[in-house]
Parts: C-alpha cells; sequence; structure tokens
C-alpha cells in the first residue's frame, strides 16, 4: 500500500551532514518503493538556486519539497544546528502536514520544526528519529523538558539512530524505543573497479566534515604534520567548511604544511569520487551519535583512523573494521595514518572486508525495510484499535 509521508527536518540540502544524508536517501528509497514523499524543511540560501535544486531532486529522486521560515544557523552542543523561524509557521507547518498518512520528523528532540511538526500532526502514523549525542547533560531539556516531552508524547514511536542517542536521552525521555541505524546507498559508495580507476599521485588521506569544533580538523593538521616530519609522501584532502576555516588555514601554515592541504570545500555530488581515491579516510570527530562519514568510507573500500567516541563505535564493532585513536591526540593519529600507508596488503584486506560487512547491515534498502516495517505496525495497531472500539 502506497502512503503518503510528510519527512520534517531542519537539515536538508544544501545544507551537508549526517542527517541531511538521512533524510535524502531514506526520502528517495521510500519514493522508489511508491510512496508520495515531501520534505518538510526552511528556506535557505539563495532562493532560486535551492527550488532548482529541489525540483532537481523530485526529477532524479522522486520526492517533493516544501520550505517554510526561514533556516538560520545556531550554536548547539559544539556543532552549528539549524533553526527555522518566521511568522505564522505553526499554521505554515500543519498546512504542509495536513492530510498526510506518515509525518516523520527527524532529529528531535530540539525545539525546532521537526518538534513542531508533532504539535500539529493529526496523521494516523507520526513517528520522530533521534540524532544526537551529548555528554553530562544538556541544559536545553533542563530548561524546556516539559515543552520537549509535551510533543513527544504525541509520537507514535521513536526511533533512534544508535544506543548512544538512548543513553544521551533516555535520562530526559524515558520510554520504549526503536534502534534503526543510518543507511548508506552502497551503489553510489563502492570501491575502484580496478588499478586502472585509480588516479595517479601521492597517497590520499580524506578529512570530511563540517569546520566545527567538536570534528577536531586541528588534530588531523597536527597529525600531517607529524607525517611530513617523518619524510612520507601524501595529500591530505579536506571536503568541508564552516565560519573557522581561516583559523584552520592559519594553523596549517604555521605547521609548514600548507602545500600539503587540498581544501576542496563544501561537496556532494563529488564526495563518492574522493571517498573511493583516497587511501585512508581520517575522522578526528570527538562528539558523534553515530558515524555516517565511517559508512560512506567504508563502503567505498576505505580504511579509517578515527577518534575513540561512543558513535563511533556503534559502526565499527563486530566485524565491521577500523582503528582507533585516543580523541585530541595527534601523534596518536599520525601512527593510525601512518600504519595503514605502510601497509598496503592490510589496507587491501580491511576494504574489502568494510565493503562486505557495510552491504550485509547498513544498505539503505535494508534500513528502509526497517524503517517501513515500523509505519506499518503503527497504521496496524491503530486499525485494531479502531476495529475493537466499533466492535464495543
Amino acid at each position: 500500500m502506497s502512503l503518503s509521508i510528510a519527512m520534517v527536518s531542519e537539515y536538508v540540502y544544501p545544507t551537508l551532514g549526517g542527517v541531511s544524508e538521512h533524510v535524502h536517501f531514506l526520502s528517495s528509497e521510500l519514493a522508489g518503493r511508491g510512496h508520495d514523499v515531501t520534505i518538510v524543511t526552511g528556506n535557505i540560501g539563495d532562493a532560486g538556486a535551492v527550488a532548482e535544486q529541489d525540483r532537481q531532486m523530485f526529477r532524479d529522486h522522486g520526492y517533493r519539497t516544501r520550505r517554510i521560515g526561514k533556516s538560520i544557523p545556531v550554536v548547539s552542543n559544539g556543532s552549528i544546528a539549524r533553526l527555522t523561524v518566521g511568522l505564522g509557521i505553526k499554521p505554515q507547518m500543519a498546512d504542509a502536514i495536513r492530510g498526510m498518512d506518515v509525518v516523520h520528523a527527524q532529529a528531535l528532540a530540539s525545539p525546532t520544526l521537526p518538534l513542531l511538526c508533532l504539535r500539529v500532526s493529526t496523521a494516523p502514523v507520526t513517528v520522530g528519529t533521534f540524532h544526537t549525542y551529548f555528554d553530562g547533560g544538556h541544559w536545553a531539556y533542563r530548561g524546556l523538558g516539559r515543552y520537549v516531552r509535551a510533543a513527544l508524547d504525541r509520537l507514535d514511536r521513536r526511533i533512534a539512530v544508535s544506543d548512544a542517542c538512548i543513553q544521551a536521552l533516555s535520562p530526559y525521555f524515558p520510554g520504549d524505543w526503536d534502534v534503526v541505524p543510518n543507511g548508506i546507498d552502497c551503489n553510489l559508495y563502492r570501491p575502484l573497479s580496478g588499478p586502472d580507476e585509480r588516479e595517479p599521485g601521492p597517497p590520499r588521506i580524506l578529512f570530511v566534515g563540517r569546520f566545527d569544533p567538536r570534528n577536531a580538523l586541528g588534530d588531523l593538521l597536527e597529525a600531517t604534520a607529524i607525517l611530513q616530519r617523518e619524510g612520507r609522501e601524501f595529500v591530505v584532502q579536506v571536503i568541508g567548511d564552516g565560519p573557522t576555516r581561516p583559523m584552520y588555514e592559519k594553523k596549517a601554515k604555521s605547521l609548514g604544511i600548507w602545500d600539503r592541504i587540498e581544501w576542496l570545500g563544501l561537496l556532494n555530488e563529488e564526495r563518492p569520487h574522493y571517498y573511493r581515491q583516497a587511501d585512508v579516510m581520517a575522522a578526528p570527530c570527538v562528539l558523534a551519535s553515530f558515524g555516517v562519514v565511517l559508512l560512506e568510507a567504508l563502503a567505498s573500500g576505505t580504511p579509517v583512523v578515527a577518534a575513540d567516541n561512543i558513535g563511533f563505535r556503534q559502526v565499527i564493532r563486530g566485524d565491521v573494521p577500523g582503528r582507533f585513536v585516543p580523541p585530541h591526540d595527534g601523534a596518536e593519529l599520525a601512527v593510525g595514518i601512518g600504519e595503514l600507508l605502510d601497509d598496503p596488503a592490510r589496507s587491501a584486506e580491511i576494504s574489502v572486508q568494510g565493503r562486505a560487512a557495510v552491504e550485509r547491515e547498513f544498505d539503505w534498502p535494508r534500513v528502509t525495510d526497517r524503517i517501513e516495517d515500523i509505519y506499518r505496525e503503527v497504521l496496524a495497531s491503530k486499525r485494531r484499535t479502531t476495529t475493537g472500539l466499533t466492535a464495543a
């Protein structure tokens, strides 16, 4: 049965990041299965360019995008978050999701668009996915807990992308949770098809992420200086941007590694190419609820060296390979990268093992199956309840 689905999120292309990836690929997969999917989000950037991108997403991926209010950046949890504001935003949201079979709020539980949609949803199925991890409590939930809980009580099911999210949020919002991880498009993110596809040049070390403090690009710059002093040939390719870029550029110059860095900026469609061309993915991030960038690297056959944090341990576990180093330790990060650069046979083994593990557990069709099951379980439960009341 085809469903009409509203996917509500503050994080949608052209904003890049793990939640935007999740919203895009889940919406695309659901639309490909015949569901009528509309993403509801805020207006951002150049209106004409964004409108053309939204039309392109409909042509290529089958989902519509409806934008309301104005999305602005705010600093939160060591990162740059988004908040949509504007007059009449509540009735606009009610209009955007009216008549939907499913309302799916993404990236709860801050007081943003996803929380607002819960307060006005009349859909038979209202579910929410939580992507947040924080350490040591959160002032906003202590101060706004009653308001947030009132909205979350309207959820039929609560989904977390990892146990780390539940660990952080359950003290404030106790109850039952489903764990459904982020997914990865294993057709888009794929290894090199053979040695002939490998581009010439020195070994490539890849970083992907916003220039947020928690992503710790500075640690990789320090590791780069160490690797350079060891006399190695390599280049560090940095995909990302942010307001702290001048600070990192200044640090690269002061460390004498400016000519080792390629500042590639914000990339989306080109990113899979850089993943599969990389020899090592460096992920020094110190705070995460999951590790989408790790999945992208492993699906591309690229070994990972990552800072040890609870979110990354939701990915690198069991038979999913990866090398952990202590957070904020440039010296150990350099050791981990060097080990992989020095052992091509081991890197090739990790490449095969990582790709196979990601395909088994995180490929988007598998993840979407679990999300669809939740939608249908809620619908079936509501129908049984309605039938029981009618019979009584």
